[in-house]
């Protein structure tokens, strides 16, 4: 018989069964609990090492065959439990195909790769005790290859300022568009752009825009079409997280469990050798020390976790939360909403969001389609250079204008000083500053005249 994966065992019968060790059990369906929520397998692995949970693994080497140790979690491992269709009950057969022209340089063998599921050779639904439902399963690998940043994925939300990062889709050629960020030190916006063509031999990137301007106008749409009534989850998120913290107590009570055994079993061992015997001795007194030393060790990790998870909302806390929880924009404006935050809640809503910066100079048009079906099209001025520059106060200009034609730059700008004026930059204004602007204006120090420079247009002076 070939070895099970873990948390299954054989039954009498030959059987497949559940795994008796409660612990097995109930890590490998934290695990699909974790995804269920995160969506995302790395995430798994940062909560289960930051909650300081090993996942279960069975030994396939000859010493300790077929027992059950644990280890670290690793994305590897993780990735594997998600993908392995016999926790959905399944019993497959032919996953991994062998033909094919690549080969492996070290040992000249044919290298295998995944065949899709429509292909597999044998596939028995219901063959065994499942762990999650074979449509779970699907849906899990769905969510998987939707993590892969390539083309037709939509990429993991990521800590970016692009709040449409894998949701833009290029309305002209329909590729999806990808984004191109900058350093913090240029302060400038990410940007859309469709340059997969471009990679392919295009002569030119099909479009491009900052994602500025189309940030904005997406979010205003996303916050007045999510109404107050479709937000009654207030309790229903404190309840998660309160089944959330009881979870995670429960996975660290079953791994103090299991340390305290295996540390009075090694108590046992060593008090049943012959105390003559040094050899035998020293090494079983050693192994006792190091389970002690692991149950010290999580009973203070885990006497940190419960004081960390303490969660005990007043009547008026929850009511405060519950009002919150109407007034969206006050949560996606919050310092502690992050990007990544945003990015999820806009893609719970949206299915993709076209643009189509071409057909109309300076404007672009943006079209949301949302998870409901509906369409959603409106236009988006395109971001011109100096539109957010700081300028100097129209009225300090105005007053410039009104004291030019009497007065010289440094009485102008004691003035302008005295009345509490500041230049653009937040500065007082010196004589060099006001003849700058009467000089871009076209005015003429000491006359009651405005000189047009020759290339201004009389309407751009204010």
């Amino acid at each position: 018989m070939f070895p099970l994966p873990t948390g299954y065992v054989y039954g009498p019968d030959g059987e497949w069964q559940l795994d008796p060790d409660t612990q097995v059990r109930e890590r490998l369906d934290y695990v699909f609990e974790l995804f269920r929520r995160a969506g995302v397998a790395r995430r798994v692995v940062r909560v289960l090492k930051a909650e300081g949970l090993e996942l279960p693994a069975r030994v396939m080497a000859t010493d300790g065959y077929g027992t059950v140790v644990w280890k670290t979690p690793t994305l590897s491992t993780v990735i594997r439990i998600l993908q392995n269709p016999a926790y959905a009950g399944t019993y497959v057969y032919g996953r991994m195909d062998y033909s094919g022209d690549r080969r492996s340089v070290r040992t000249g063998k044919h290298l295998p790769h995944l065949r899709p599921a429509a292909q597999w050779p044998v596939h028995i639904d219901a063959h065994h005790p499942g762990y999650l439902t074979w449509e779970e399963f699907v849906s899990n690998q769905a969510r998987l290859r939707q993590n892969w940043n390539r083309e037709g994925g939509r990429g993991v939300a990521r800590e970016g300022t692009a709040l449409l990062q894998g949701l833009v889709v290029c309305g002209r050629c329909g590729r999806t568009m990808g984004v191109q960020h900058h350093s913090a030190r240029e302060r400038r916006s990410s940007v859309y752009v469709c340059q997969q063509g471009y990679s392919n031999g295009d002569t030119h990137v099909c479009q491009s825009m900052t994602s500025r301007a189309v940030d904005a106008g997406v979010v205003q749409a996303f916050l007045d079409a999510v109404s107050p009534q479709s937000l009654p989850v207030a309790v229903r998120v404190l309840d998660q997280i309160e089944r959330d913290l009881a979870g995670q107590r429960r996975q660290r009570e079953l791994q103090m469990e299991q340390a305290r055994y295996d540390a009075r079993l090694a108590q046992r061992q060593y008090e049943r050798v012959d105390p003559d015997n040094r050899l035998v001795a020293s090494e079983l007194e050693r192994r006792w020390n190091e389970k002690l030393e692991r149950v010290a060790q999580l009973e203070q990790g885990h006497a940190k976790a419960d004081a960390d998870a303490q969660w005990d909302l007043t009547a008026e806390e929850r009511a405060a939360i519950g009002a919150l929880s109407q007034d969206l924009p006050t949560i996606w404006t919050a310092s502690t909403t992050t990007n990544q935050d945003r990015k999820q809640l806009l893609r719970s809503a949206m299915e993709c969001v076209q643009l189509d910066g071409v057909s109309r100079a300076g404007q672009i048009e943006v079209q949301i389609r949302w998870r409901s079906g509906v369409i959603t099209r409106f236009m988006v001025e395109r971001y011109r250079r100096g539109t957010d520059s700081l300028k100097t106060p129209a009225e300090a200009v105005g007053r410039i204008h009104d004291l030019a034609p009497t007065s010289t730059y440094a009485e102008i700008a004691t003035q302008l000083n005295a009345e509490g004026w500041r230049t653009a930059f937040g500065r007082s204004f010196t004589s060099q500053h006001v003849g700058y602007i009467c000089r871009r204006d076209g005015l003429v120090r000491g006359t009651g005249h405005m000189r047009l420079m020759p290339q201004e247009d009389p309407q751009k002076i204010h």
